[in-house]
């Protein structure tokens, strides 16, 4: 398997060190966006940063992907300031709302987000687990208002992974 999924292995060092600026209740100041492959992409947690290798165009889509937006945030622990929802035992990251990738016609095998605002760093990896072909994008059901159990969340930062 070339696309492996996961949390990006330098991303928890970095946020700790402030390098992304993503934080619960606040929106980011960073750009941050999601770039899509195809079956002969090797990408990682291991993998440094956002590359052209291995990555899709065409069908609407362009090297380089599509902005997630300014609400990508960090939902804390158990208890934390997020009282609308489901709380857990570990912290994750999520969108606020859903993401749509517009793509047509052209088939992808997994995805990174990256931080195009630091260098392009790696924020994580998802493998779709089979090659799929859009005929009008990819949705992305990642709002928080729809994670009900940790399997739900995007990126659980302690603990179990997706």
């Amino acid at each position: 398997m070339a696309i492996i999924s996961g949390v990006g292995k330098k991303f928890m060092e970095e946020l700790a060190l402030g390098i992304h600026i993503l934080s619960e209740g606040d929106p980011t100041t960073d750009v941050i966006k999601i770039a899509l492959y195809g079956p002969n992409a090797i990408i990682s947690p291991t993998s440094d940063a956002y590359s052209t290798s291995g990555e899709v165009t065409g069908g609407g889509y362009s090297a380089g992907g599509d902005i997630l937006g300014d609400d990508l945030v960090i939902v804390g622990a158990s208890g934390s300031s997020r009282s609308d929802g489901t709380q857990f035992e570990h912290p994750y990251i999520n969108p606020l709302n859903n993401v749509t990738i517009t793509i047509s016609g052209v088939a992808c095998r997994g995805l990174m987000m990256y931080n195009s605002s630091q260098s392009n760093r790696n924020i994580f990896t998802l493998d779709f687990g089979s090659l799929i072909t859009p005929s009008v994008g990819i949705l992305l059901p990642w709002a928080l208002a729809d994670v009900n159990s940790l399997p739900d969340a995007l990126i659980p930062l302690i603990g179990n992974t997706i």
